[in-house]
């Protein structure tokens, strides 16, 4: 299974170059016109490790 792009951004940014979570979620706002709660990241990124 491909991983999603709220999974790929979380291993990118949070992962491999150490942002926060706020940050991520100006991001997908911004590129993606993903509107995410930060409990949702928080959520997902507990579920990716």
């Amino acid at each position: 299974m491909k991983p999603d792009l709220i999974t790929q951004t979380l291993k990118t940014y949070f992962v491999e170059k150490g942002k926060n979570l706020k940050v991520i979620q100006r991001y997908l706002s911004v590129k993606y016109k993903l509107i995410m709660d930060e409990k949702v990241l928080a959520k997902r990124l507990q579920n990716l490790t």
